[in-house]
Parts: C-alpha cells; structure tokens; sequence
C-alpha cells in the first residue's frame, strides 16, 4: 500500500469516527446550532466520500477528477461551520447586535464563501478560474474573521452565555488554522499543475494536519457546550419572571 493510500484509509477512519460526535452534537444543540454542526456533519461526509473515491480509482489505476474535486472542496465546510458556530454563540445576545452580524453579513458572506468554492469545482482544469475562485474563497475567510472581531467588541458581549463564550473562543482559534489551509490552496492553485498540492509530507503538514485540528476543536467544543439549550431555557426563564407584574 502506497503512502497517498495509507492518507486515505487514515482520514476515512478519522473522519468516520468524527462523524459520530458531529451526530451527537447536532443533535443536542438544537434548532440555533444547526447550521454549524450540519456544515461539520458535510465535512465529515465529502472527506469520507473523496477519500473512498480515491482509493477506489488507486486500485483501477484510474485518475478520479472527481475525488480530487471532493477533496478540494471539502475546506469549505469548514469555513460555513465557523459562520454557523458564530451565529449560534451570538444568539442569546441577538436583539442587541448591529445589523451586519445578523442576516445580512451573514448572508453575504456565506454568498461569496459559495461563490468562491463554486468557481474552484467548476474550473475543470482552468487553472485561471480556480485561481480566482481560491482568492475569492479567501475574502471569504477574511469576512469571517471580521464578523468574529465585531462579535467580541459588540457592547452586549458581556451578556453571552458561558457556553456561547466557549464556542466563540474556538472558532477564534480555529481560524488561524483554517487560514492556514486556505493559503495552502492558493499556493498550490498557483504553483501546481495538478489537484494533490505537492508531496506527501507537505499535503499532511499543510492540508490534514489543519484540518484535523480544526474538526478536533469543532467536536470538542460541541461536547463541551451540549447543555447549552438547556442553559438559554435557565436564562431566559428568570427574565421572564421577572417581568411579571405583582
């Protein structure tokens, strides 16, 4: 078994077993915390499906554009999870943020999030269009980070929820990471010639370590908050309460 081989069989058993904890905690974070956890659910589902992909067209001696185009895309996931982890950690102080970290910086940044890693899948070999899809892709990530920043210096931070303060706290630290992975992209869109973004050593330091890393803080933040819907109900609760007339 070759070492590109042994890549495959390692991220279908890692992704397999991250899958399960993905479950989990889209299940116990409700209806707010959809979004982000179905986008960790995807990325445990592209990464599983490339790999099974890749290994398939291996043993054929085939090339698999198609496996190779599931692996590439599979950072997006990544990013549309921390959007989605952001709007549930801003959720309990909702009604007190400006505008653009509600729907429409939202919106706007999942369209050019999409936009960008629409165009990398379509390139087809154009190495011009998957150029421009990974520097738009790019804008993408910086918009995230900027909804994050905003999301600390909103007057209403203060009124987070423990829970929505640790989830906050790990997409600020998976950032970097995902970061990381997308100038990863860019340089292999710009100086390769193919899909696999140089040697083995380089793709496994560059493009799975991150990776890994940031799944790793994803699952673990999720188990960490699971009681957060029950939390928002012990919040909400006494507010109400307290508004009852006597």
């Amino acid at each position: 078994m070759s070492a590109t081989e042994h890549l495959d069989v390692a991220n279908l058993a890692v992704y397999a077993l991250f899958s399960l904890p993905a479950i989990y905690c889209l299940v116990v974070h409700g209806k707010h915390g959809l979004l982000g956890w179905a986008y960790v659910l995807v990325m445990c589902g592209l990464r599983i499906a490339g790999s099974a992909m890749s290994l398939n067209a291996i043993h054929r001696n085939e090339i698999n554009t198609t496996a190779a185009i599931l692996n590439g895309i599979g950072l997006s996931p990544l990013l549309m999870a921390a959007m989605g982890l952001l709007h549930e950690a801003n959720h309990s102080i909702h009604r007190f943020l400006p505008p653009f970290l509600n729907l429409w910086g939202f919106l706007i940044t999942h369209m050019v999030v999409a936009g960008g890693i629409g165009l990398a899948a379509a390139s087809s070999g154009n190495e011009t269009l998957l150029r421009v899809g990974m520097i738009v892709f790019a804008t993408g990530w910086t918009l995230v980070a900027v909804l994050i920043w905003f999301s600390y210096g909103a007057n209403a931070h203060s009124r987070r929820l423990g829970e929505e303060r640790q989830l906050l706290f790990a997409i600020t630290v998976a950032m970097p990471l995902i970061g990381v992975r997308i100038v990863y992209a860019i340089v292999t869109a710009f100086t390769s010639s193919n899909l696999e973004g140089g040697s083995l050593a380089v793709r496994v330091i560059f493009g799975t370590i991150p990776e890994y890393l940031v799944m790793l803080i994803y699952v673990g933040v999720g188990i960490v908050t699971r009681n957060l819907v029950r939390s928002r109900v012990e919040y909400i609760q006494p507010m109400n309460q307290s508004q009852v007339p006597i």
